[in-house]
């Protein structure tokens, strides 16, 4: 069951959006879309959070606790940009309160309670007021009867429940105690049946134990069918956000020029959720980080000859088991990861030659020690693991003058 329900409070977020902006007399005030995607993005972060502590709606809200780099890695965007956002959020009222805990710590931010729309429940003991008033009557009429009767049994001798007519009511306590929501498992005659539902029909949630979540297998046998339920009602969340993020992204830059219809649509969410299925959830992030720069190279890819370049329909291009789909990408990710960092290295290479040759040709009274300033261009190209930057630094920089100076001083 959702804390929040994300419907009616993203329809709360919605109208709360448009009286705020109706009010506002400039444009440079009111909430552009971007901002309103980072709020949507707090409402479910948050839900999930409440999920994960197990949150008593009888108690008060606590704080979500987070950081611009986990808000921009969901959103897509830079931490300076969730960090202008945050601050027009708490102008238009929708973040009541921010706590700073510290530049290298994460903040608690309070959102407004009118739009998580958290209904509050009741206690335990008051669910079902008429409870205690019928329970009554049931014991006042358990009253052995004083008029004289027959000693024949019943003619139906197998309901001996009712020789007699002895104990009036019983049937109707059995049927309240069995229809009751909070009715213990070890009381109810369906022994094995759901905690919820009492039905033995239904075949239980399969557990994959190569999914990646070794540590959440574990704790099954220590928990409560609840708190399993639970556990798995906030990893199918986490990834239905990550796959529709995903799905988001592609239908707007590699399927921007495609019609599809809406069973292809869900069958791309379907095999995206493979995707990410077998992830653990610590490392869903930084895995949807990869899986977005992977789409963003196919972008690129063909948009370098649109009329020629094109990608399957989405039942194609993301089955895991189609080399010449979203799966080939994997190859080009690591090729480019690869060469920037070889130009990263070019780069430093550079730098470090210009930092000699330019101390070189300042004035003798200017230059820094040229034999200390050699050893740390050195030590920094060595640092990098690298044999031949170093022996490309001394052939850039070494001629016959530097060589001997450096032989009879080193």
């Amino acid at each position: 069951m959702f804390i929040i329900p994300y419907s009616e409070s993203l329809k709360a977020l919605d109208t709360y959006i448009k009286n705020y902006n109706s009010q506002c007399t400039s444009v440079a005030e009111k909430l552009k879309q971007s901002t309103i995607s980072t709020a949507k993005d707090l409402i479910r972060i948050y839900g999930l959070e409440l999920l994960k502590i197990k949150y008593n709606p009888l108690m008060p809200l606590p704080p979500l606790r987070t950081n611009n780099k986990h808000l921009a890695t969901i959103s897509n965007t830079s931490g300076r940009t969730i960090q202008r956002h945050i601050k027009r959020l708490q102008r238009a009222g929708i973040i009541t309160h921010k706590k700073w805990r510290g530049s290298r710590a994460s903040y608690d931010i309070h959102i407004l309670t009118e739009i998580l729309c958290i209904t509050k429940a009741k206690p335990v003991e008051n669910l079902n007021p008429d409870r205690n008033k019928s329970n009554k009557v049931v014991i006042d009429n358990q009253v052995i009867a004083k008029n004289k009767t027959t000693i024949c049994p019943h003619r139906d001798t197998s309901n001996n429940g009712y020789i007699n007519n002895i104990i009036i009511a019983v049937d109707k306590w059995k049927t309240d105690t069995s229809s009751l929501p909070l009715t213990l498992s070890s009381k109810s005659r369906n022994a094995t049946g759901n905690s919820f539902t009492r039905y033995t029909g239904e075949i239980a949630p399969k557990k994959y134990k190569n999914a990646g979540e070794t540590a959440r297998n574990t704790r099954v046998t220590e928990q409560t069918g609840a708190e399993i339920l639970e556990s798995d009602v906030a990893r199918s969340v986490s990834l239905s956000f990550y796959v529709n993020a995903l799905w988001k992204l592609a239908r707007n830059t590699i399927y921007k020029e495609h019609y599809l219809t809406k069973s292809q649509e869900k069958k791309a969410k379907e095999l995206l959720f493979k995707w990410y299925d077998p992830v653990p959830d610590k490392k869903l992030a930084d895995v949807h980080q990869v899986y977005v720069e992977r789409l963003g190279i196919v972008q690129k890819y063909i948009a370098k000859d649109p009329k020629s370049r094109y990608v399957q329909l989405p039942d194609k291009y993301f089955n895991p088991d189609n080399p010449s789909g979203f799966t080939g990408t994997r190859a080009w990710y690591y090729q480019q990861k690869k060469r920037e960092l070889n130009v990263q290295m070019k780069l430093i290479l550079h730098s470090q030659i210009r930092r000699f040759l330019n101390n070189e040709k300042k004035e003798t009274a200017k230059q820094q020690p040229r034999l200390a300033l050699f050893k740390a261009c050195e030590t920094r190209l060595g640092k990098l693991g690298q044999p031949h930057l170093v022996r490309e630094f001394h052939a850039s920089v070494l001629n016959h003058s530097t060589h001997k100076f450096l032989q009879f001083n080193t």
